[in-house]
């Protein structure tokens, strides 16, 4: 089968990003040819216009020009979208229309703009304002089958426009590729915490900086456009931050062999959160924002806090549990870990190829 996975930029590393590579190298372990299209060999449009809000409306429309001949040299089977925003509505309609076409829903860019539904509530016009655009645009995808990783997931995309006939879609549970190599670790110090992603404010990194006030070690690892505060933090931080930057497989072995937990301090609600489970994987306990928590991690494998404050305390009493609690809440994290199968993920979403 040959396959092109279409996504909008990799210019900031993160989980969509990792998995398009990991699902794409599966793909290919199996026999399938796999090409990559991306909007960053386009000029994007609407990246000039004045202010975020502009820039998210050229997406609704055209701002890159993909068109079904992009790819017609590779001769897809099927096309598989990832993130959306960048390339574009009308341009992955274009492409469902020529190709047959899927689409993992990785973010919650269908319901507002910001991926986050944070949006939500602020006020009736604004609401009725989200309402129409995400009607506008699951009609645009009615032709593309949505992938999505839990029922929550879609749950939140058909409230978003309750009285819009829903594209054809599926749960195709998430894992991580190589997720037995982190497996076998040792228990890790429970005073010992990783943060593991994109360094943006949509990630909460500030926010886990401001709430730090060294109740044990933070390793800090990734990239992105906070990456200088990331550092400026660790040089003044006397030796309880310490800056990682981008890591590989086996550098993602090394920090969580340190750590005794992975904090998810995302400002946004997350459809599923990938390094979730590499640190469930990992036998890593997680600890997340209320608004947030890791679906596939169990009430007694995560702690969940609310706020800067509640992020502060909450470091704190993950600091200074005992051996005995520590080690029952890591093993239900391990426990969790053990039922997230990559195989079986990546034979689902050839299924959900050939169902097309």
């Amino acid at each position: 089968m040959r396959i092109a996975m279409v996504h909008a930029s990799f210019s900031v590393r993160g989980g969509a990003e990792n998995y398009l590579d990991d699902l794409a190298a599966a793909l290919v372990d199996r026999g399938h040819q796999v090409r990559v299209f991306t909007a960053a060999d386009r000029p994007r449009w609407s990246a000039r216009l004045p202010g975020k809000a502009a820039v998210h409306l050229g997406d609704l429309l055209d701002p890159t020009g993909l068109r079904p001949r992009d790819l017609r040299v590779f001769r897809p089977d099927v096309v598989h979208v990832h993130n959306w925003q960048g390339l574009g509505v009308l341009p992955v309609a274009r492409l469902a229309r020529a190709y047959p076409t899927v689409h993992t829903v990785h973010d919650y860019a269908v319901v507002d703009p910001n991926n986050a539904m944070l949006s939500l509530g602020r006020s009736g016009l604004l609401d009725a304002t989200l309402r129409l655009r995400s009607a506008w645009i699951l009609r645009r995808f009615a032709a593309v089958s949505l992938i999505y990783a839990t029922p929550r997931a879609r749950a939140a995309v058909v409230r978003s426009a309750p009285r819009t006939r829903q594209p054809r879609s599926r749960i195709v549970p998430l894992a991580v590729a190589g997720h037995r190599a982190t497996a076998d670790l040792p228990p890790g110090d429970p005073g010992t915490f990783l943060y593991l992603g994109a360094l943006g404010v949509h990630k909460g990194v500030d926010l886990l900086l401001e709430a730090w006030d060294s109740p044990g070690t933070l390793l800090v690892a990734g990239d992105g456009p906070l990456r200088d505060e990331v550092r400026r933090a660790a040089a003044a931080s006397g030796g309880s931050v310490i800056y990682l930057g981008p890591l590989d497989a086996d550098g993602k072995r090394a920090a969580f062999g340190r750590a005794g937990w992975l904090v998810f301090p995302s400002r946004h609600v997350e459809t599923y959160g990938l390094v979730c489970a590499e640190a469930l994987i990992a036998g890593r306990p997680v600890i997340a924002g209320a608004h947030a928590p890791p679906p596939m991690a169990g009430e007694k494998s995560v702690l969940l806090y609310h706020g800067v404050d509640g992020l502060r305390a909450t470091l704190r009493r993950a600091a200074g549990m005992s051996p005995d609690e520590y080690a029952a809440v890591a093993a239900a994290a391990a426990a969790d870990g053990r039922e997230l199968d990559w195989d079986a993920h990546v034979g689902a979403v050839l299924d959900a190829y050939r169902s097309r």
